[in-house]
């Protein structure tokens, strides 16, 4: 087994709505007023690249973005709403972390994230209290599948790439792990993260 497990959060233990998975936007133009193609193409499109990678922050771009959209929330009232919505958190998913832990293995989430919702998902979510750390692309200033993602997680962890195993919901993801020297698994939802982890061969 390997000594350090990197875990994805949207897409493995974090899945949309809670209660259904659908996406947090379902129902964001009846609650909110906001069409969601011009939501995408204002918001997602143009700047979500450089939010993702820490290059601009979400309050500040909101607040540019939502008078364009006409939406009669504020940009604060707007993260409240995504981020209460995209939490459907995977109960079994961590129960293997912890029992994971428990063994002896290290467990980073390393994630596509913006710096106000990945402290959400470690603070409010609770997520912190199942692993070690997180490791994400705004504060690291590069995203996965990036080759630099990668090294600049191992530096986090203090582990070599050969100690480390991702489980991730992308196949880009999963390749670009293994050609930084990593092992890595894909997730498809419909397994128990330990059993997919015997799976791997020292």
């Amino acid at each position: 087994m390997k000594r350090c497990l990197m875990l994805d959060v949207d897409g493995v233990v974090v899945n949309g709505r809670p209660g259904d998975r659908l996406s947090w936007a379902t129902d964001i133009e009846r609650d909110l007023g906001i069409d969601p193609e011009r939501l995408e193409h204002h918001f997602f499109r143009p700047h979500w690249p450089d939010v993702v990678a820490g290059r601009k922050q979400l309050v500040e771009v909101l607040n540019d973005c939502l008078p364009v959209l006409e939406a009669p929330v504020s940009a604060e009232d707007f993260v409240d709403y995504w981020f209460a919505r995209d939490s459907g958190v995977d109960d079994a998913v961590l129960a293997a972390c912890d029992d994971l832990r428990a063994e002896g293995m290290t467990i980073y989430l390393a994630t596509n994230q913006e710096h106000l919702r990945a402290r959400y998902l470690m603070g409010t979510l609770g997520l912190g209290n199942h692993v070690d750390g997180i490791v994400y692309s705004a504060a690291l200033g590069v995203k996965k599948p990036d080759p630099a993602f990668f090294r600049a997680a191992e530096r986090h962890s203090g582990f070599g790439a050969e100690d480390h195993v991702l489980v991730d919901d992308q196949a880009k993801n999963v390749e670009a792990a293994r050609e930084a020297g990593w092992a890595a698994l894909q997730w498809t939802g419909g397994q128990k993260l330990t059993v997919l982890l015997e799976s791997l061969k020292d």
